[in-house]
């Protein structure tokens, strides 16, 4: 119960950053230029559920608006655990809005333990999915990210019925720092 807390009390923290920046006189203008630094801290927290789903990503814009980015993540619950290692292409679609609509794929390789489902096993999983970012500022963004999840194993729980399966559709709400 600790390091939930532990770990609400550091997003408050990072996403309380974004407000403290200068803002700029002349308007929004999302930094999404080539050669910009991305790191991103994503998650899901289910208090109630126990379960706890970290993300956290290193990317670069090798061309205006396309990132690619080094994922690491944690999942884990009473009964559940899995980590990820992999790499992510995200196209953004500016619009000179604050809002920035964004597809993305990727590649990971997912080591899973669940003790209910016996499954100790590790799988590439692929995945597809497409979000937005609304940016604070011209370097600070939050956003919302759903990707669908395809692994070579069946390596994810539902949570309703406890069937093993491949798939699984994922929802991320995440805080984005971009650096020139």
């Amino acid at each position: 119960m600790r390091n939930k807390w532990f770990v609400f009390a550091v997003a408050a923290l990072l996403a309380g950053s974004a407000f403290s920046a200068e803002k700029e006189s002349s308007g929004m203008t999302p930094n999404l230029d080539k050669g910009t630094k991305v790191l991103e801290g994503a998650g899901v927290i289910n208090v109630m559920g126990d379960d706890v789903q970290l993300q956290l990503s290193a990317g670069l814009l090798v061309a205006d608006g396309l990132e690619l980015a080094l994922v690491a993540g944690l999942r884990d619950s009473d009964v559940y655990m899995s980590t990820e290692l992999g790499l992510r292409a995200e196209y953004n679609l500016v619009f000179g809005s604050a809002f920035v609509p964004f597809l993305s794929a990727g590649v990971v390789w997912a080591d899973v333990e669940s003790d209910d489902s016996g499954i100790d096993t590790d799988a590439a999983v692929f995945s597809v999915g497409g979000g937005v970012k609304y940016f604070l500022r011209d370097n600070v963004a939050l956003a919302v990210n759903g990707s669908y999840l395809w692994a070579t194993d069946d390596i994810f729980v539902d949570t309703e019925d406890g069937k093993v399966q491949d798939d699984e559709f994922r929802i991320l709400f995440s805080v984005r720092f971009y650096f020139d």
